[in-house]
């Protein structure tokens, strides 16, 4: 009996190759979108640190530091706005990726599935073909003792 071959052999390791590429790109988007995260927790942290002003109650105050700080605050408050629009990208970068994964293992996943039930096919008809061959040695053995049977007494 001829060896087992999957006709789709090379269309399976075809996807596989772009499920692999779709698990990549699942990663970096992952890792960009953590990046930004701690950018966006970063601009956080300092627009607190900044809206905590050294001033004493019952101090005078200085008006140009004040200026600096609101100049400042509108600057990080302007990159915040930024970090979450781009957040929002990457977000949907990562949905998109996780879904080209998700249809890529899904054909995957079918081709697998198609190639274990060839193979399962593939054994059978290997085992009936075997069965067949044994079925008629053991016809032959008995044709033959019965031959030898007749012709003896």
């Amino acid at each position: 009996m001829k060896k087992f071959q999957f006709r789709l052999q090379k269309l399976l390791w075809y996807h596989q190759q772009r499920q692999k590429q779709a698990e990549v790109r699942l990663r970096q988007a992952f890792m960009e979108r953590e990046t930004v995260l701690a950018e966006r927790v970063k601009i956080e942290q300092e627009i607190e640190r900044t809206c905590q002003l050294p001033e004493q109650p019952g101090h005078l105050i200085n008006v140009s530091s004040r200026q600096n700080v609101a100049a400042h605050l509108q600057l990080l408050g302007r990159t915040l706005t930024a970090t979450q629009e781009k957040l929002k990208l990457m977000d949907q970068r990562l949905r998109e990726a996780n879904q080209a994964l998700t249809e890529i293992t899904k054909d995957v996943e079918g081709l697998l599935h198609l190639r274990a039930q060839q193979f399962q096919e593939h054994g059978d008809e290997v085992n009936r073909q075997q069965q067949i061959v044994l079925d008629e040695v053991v016809m032959r053995q008995w044709s033959m003792r019965d031959a030898d049977a007749t012709a003896s007494p």
